[in-house]
């Protein structure tokens, strides 16, 4: 038996739908499988990591007991003592994710403030508790994403991102919030473009969504496309609730759009291991944006799905 949190790396496709709005909504999914021994080598390779780089990890931390699980699973695998229950298969998940955004950046200097923040803060991300470490998570699983298509995005202050936009359309910046609150989004939005005022280009403001699902919750569908469709409308839908504001803030050059982005856990039947992790990215603007702005994001999407 493999076991593997089947990891959704997404393309996206540029749709009108409707005449206020304009998605660049995910479409195309490439899964990849680990077993529970790539699972628990990729963990350890990070632990000796950062002991190399003198990155202190203490043995108690939450994010020290949480990779530890991952070398508990596999343990209990190759023991067959049939351990593995379903909460330590998440939680030697979650540690394969926190491992490889960390491992992405480890060695860039601009990372090491957001690896602190990780190695510091509560990092079970199956539960609903607010913690810097959280928020340092997702600027590096977003950078990932980008790296992961071509996008040759780097760690920046301020904003959190910064890649260069082709046919002279210089820098642009990607202020990445996590949210915890259906309600929070003016406050953090207006942080987020005042981050990109201070870098002196446009951007964008980029939502992590992920603990506005239930926490310690496995998404159940029959196929990874309903798992799609369903996020996506997770993201619409907050979206439209907030609709207001985020138009106030393109209209007035605060930024180009938002970005949102929710992944979750999830058993999806029809596949092979059925145990997956699943991300959905959406990018929302106004139709009646700028020329300027809707040029940079035709620019940030050719460079998504070239």
């Amino acid at each position: 038996m493999q076991n593997r949190a089947t990891k959704n790396v997404l393309a996206s496709v540029l749709t009108q739908a409707t005449p206020s709005l304009v998605e660049l909504h995910t479409k195309e999914r490439v899964h990849r499988s680990q077993t529970y021994a790539e699972i628990a080598a990729f963990v350890e390779g990070l632990r000796s990591q950062l002991r190399d780089r003198d990155i202190r990890c203490p043995p108690h931390s939450a994010l020290w007991l949480l990779l530890m699980k991952a070398s508990a699973l596999n343990e209990q695998w190759e023991a067959q003592t049939h351990g593995q229950d379903i909460h330590t298969l998440m939680q030697a998940d979650e540690a394969l994710r926190i491992a490889q955004a960390i491992a992405e950046v480890i060695d860039e200097p601009g990372a090491a403030e957001a690896i602190r923040r990780m190695t510091k803060s509560d990092m079970n991300l199956s539960t609903r508790q607010p913690s810097q470490g959280k928020d340092a998570l997702w600027e590096l699983d977003l950078l990932k994403f980008l790296r992961s298509h071509r996008v040759a995005a780097r760690l920046q202050e301020p904003p959190d991102i910064a890649i260069d936009l082709p046919d002279g359309l210089g820098s642009y910046g990607i202020a990445c919030k996590k949210l915890y609150s259906q309600d929070s989004l003016e406050t953090p939005l207006r942080k987020g473009y005042q981050q990109l005022q201070r870098m002196g280009s446009p951007g964008l403001v980029a939502f992590n969504l992920d603990d506005l699902t239930p926490q310690r919750s496995i998404l159940v569908h029959r196929t990874p496309e309903l798992v799609g469709d369903f996020l996506h409308q997770r993201n619409v839908d907050f979206m439209r609730r907030h609709e207001a504001a985020l138009q106030r803030a393109v209209m007035q050059g605060r930024c180009d759009g938002v970005l949102f982005a929710t992944t979750v856990q999830a058993d999806i039947q029809s596949m092979s291991p059925r145990f997956n992790r699943f991300a959905e990215y959406m990018l929302w603007t106004v139709a009646q944006a700028p020329e300027a702005t809707r040029r940079r994001l035709k620019c940030l999407h050719g460079m998504l799905v070239g």
